[in-house]
């Protein structure tokens, strides 16, 4: 019998993202930029990130996102990982994440 191959699409997303991203840290190949600790995500957010692996997850999502659609650009990414700003009083508008 032949033996069937597991792709990306036969794996449910955070299964995925959070195997992938293990494997990112674990490998060492990956430098993180100094300011991985300072940032937040978007200019929605109040505060940075609390998991301390935020960066390695945050890869692992877009390389699971590039392999599923092939040229996708910033932009797209930017509107996926944006959120709605509270604006206090004002009402909320969706705002696109840092890029």
């Amino acid at each position: 019998s032949a033996m069937s191959s597991v792709t990306v699409k036969d794996v449910s997303a955070p299964q995925f993202i959070k195997a992938y991203s293990a494997h990112l840290k674990r490998s060492g190949k990956v430098q993180l930029p100094d300011w991985v600790d300072l940032v937040k995500t978007g200019i929605a957010r109040e505060l940075a990130p609390y998991d301390e692996d935020w960066y390695y997850v945050r890869m692992a999502s877009i390389a699971r996102k590039l392999y599923l659609r092939q040229g996708i650009g910033i932009g797209a990414f930017r509107k996926i990982y944006g959120s709605s700003k509270n604006n206090g009083t004002c009402k909320s508008h969706f705002q696109t994440c840092a890029g």
